[in-house]
């Protein structure tokens, strides 16, 4: 079962004489009762890019990833899920992305998230940011809305 929603969202406005961008998707599906976020990436840029791991190919979370709300009444969903301590970011918590590459990942969120039993509607946004030529860029999408029945 496909729920209504999709967003697309190109890091830094691609307009007419800027640099090509990499590019995030994001939508959920609801698979096997499970509300799955479906992530994904392209890279339109000449250049390598890095994108998390914990965006671009891990299945669980292992800290809150996205910002899920109510939709109707805008309160944040509480994260439930696992959340590991680090430290500080490396180069092994990144993928490279070359040019033109693109990628697609699945992450569960029924265990992540304190959904409400019953039919509700949701929004999910994703604000971090991926590394081209060792700088940080904006990585950005949501809201996005979708439907989910807890059980």
């Amino acid at each position: 079962m496909k729920i209504n929603l999709a967003a697309l969202l190109i890091a830094g406005a691609a307009q007419a004489g800027e640099a090509p961008v990499l590019e995030l998707k994001l939508a959920v599906k609801d698979k096997g009762g499970h509300p799955v976020a479906q992530v994904s990436l392209a890279n339109r840029t000449p250049h390598p890019v890095k994108v998390l791991h914990a965006l671009a190919d891990e299945q669980e979370m292992y800290g809150k990833l996205f910002e899920l709300r109510d939709a109707a009444t805008g309160e944040p969903l509480e994260y439930q899920g696992i959340m590991v301590k680090r430290g500080p970011l490396t180069d092994e918590d990144y993928l490279t992305l070359a040019p033109g590459a693109r990628r697609r990942n699945s992450i569960d969120l029924a265990r992540a998230y304190a959904f409400k039993t019953g039919k509700h509607a949701y929004t999910i946004s994703y604000h971090g940011h991926y590394l081209q030529e060792g700088k940080e860029m904006p990585l950005t999408v949501g809201p996005v809305r979708f439907e989910h029945t807890g059980r």
